[in-house]
């Protein structure tokens, strides 16, 4: 299995696990149509919940980190196809590029070394601070506006992915449209085109985001023996349904150093944001009786259901460093935007990269 694949397991996996716990299986058991076996059915309806009870209990049914988490990456990845750190274009820059948006509960480094930790946190705690959200193909155009006010840049971005089937049973689809400004503060300072300093850019604009994932994640099948012959048997599925829509308004200072072909970008600055992020939890198992004696007919199906999930809002400011390494070639450039937002009260650790290719006239 290649390295995205194993990626994307992992997050579901993390968002599904998290989203499970303080669970209280319901439902309803077979009906048969001999009467006196419908006692029978229901102990053994009562044993097969619960197990499944024992399978999926004890994480909190309402996992408020996660779905701040997951938000707070759709804030996180809405820079895709940013050209920040090349300022002071004549006319029009146009860029295409991906941005993956992250919130870790501990440092990337922390993360990749011990895994197996990270898994014992979900499944003891049932509530943890871990999103992801992909943005991997976006559009940016700007313009240099200087007619209207002198040194004004304006721009629009959009943004659009469905991730192809790299996992059987997900589905997940995102948006971005925005617009945004570039007010050139201090111009650039240059020695022969060789080391060019790119002055003070300051960057707002507002942009907004649309993500909907959907994952079915089937669990072991399980039955139950009556005696007899007779058993019960389900093959239950998870459902899991995320909802996020963001509103970011960025608040941005950047600056650049260019070496010959190098442009090495710093900057500081927030997102402010909106929004909300909903995620539902439901369960598929319809349950049926097998090997039922001649004569006996099964009148109606069980089921198990489960309803958890909730909604919360994405962190309101997110105070970030912006760097990254990009490369000029004459009007094209090449850049790896790289953001690290700082630690909030809950100590989370938030990133976006990506990789930009555009021209600017």
């Amino acid at each position: 299995m290649n390295k995205s694949k194993i990626l994307v397991l992992f997050m579901i996996f993390a968002a599904a696990m998290s989203a499970f716990a303080d669970i209280t299986v319901t439902g309803e058991a077979p009906t048969l149509s001999n009467p006196d076996l419908n006692g029978l059915m229901q102990d053994a309806y009562n044993d097969l919940l619960g197990d499944l009870q024992d399978m999926i209990g004890g994480i909190n049914s309402k996992p408020e980190k996660l779905i701040r988490a997951w938000g707070n990456s759709a804030v996180f990845a809405s820079h895709g196809g940013t050209h920040r750190g090349y300022s002071g274009y004549k006319f029009m820059t146009i860029t295409l590029g991906s941005m993956i948006g992250m919130q870790l509960p501990d440092s990337p480094l922390g993360i990749i070394s011990d895994v197996s930790n990270l898994k014992d946190k979900i499944l003891n705690d049932g509530d943890i601070d871990l999103g992801f959200s992909p943005q991997f193909l976006n559009a940016q155009i700007g313009f240099n506006t200087s007619f209207l006010v002198k040194h004004l840049y304006l721009g629009a971005r959009l943004g659009w992915f469905t991730l192809p089937g790299l996992v059987d049973g997900l589905s997940f689809k995102t948006t971005t449209v925005g617009v945004t400004a570039n007010y050139q503060l201090l111009p650039s300072l240059g020695i022969a085109k060789i080391i060019v300093w790119r002055g003070i850019n300051l960057g707002s604009g507002i942009i907004f985001n649309n993500s909907r994932l959907e994952y079915s994640l089937p669990l072991d099948p399980m039955s139950q023996d009556m005696g007899g012959g007779v058993s019960l048997a389900v093959d239950p599925t998870i459902k899991l349904n995320m909802k996020i829509n963001t509103v970011t308004v960025p608040l941005e200072a950047m600056t650049a150093l260019k070496l010959l072909i190098f442009n090495i970008p710093f900057g500081v600055g927030a997102d402010v944001s909106f929004g909300k992020s909903n995620i539902g939890i439901g369960l598929d198992a319809e349950i049926n009786t097998e090997g039922l004696p001649s004569g006996v007919t099964q009148e109606k199906p069980g089921n198990f259901n489960v309803k958890a999930g909730g909604s919360m809002p994405p962190y309101f400011f997110n105070t970030k460093i912006m760097t990254g390494i990009g490369f000029n070639f004459g009007p094209v450039m090449i850049d790896i935007p790289f953001t690290y937002y700082l630690p909030g009260k809950n100590k989370n650790n938030g990133f976006n990269v990506g990789v930009t290719a555009g021209a600017s006239f």
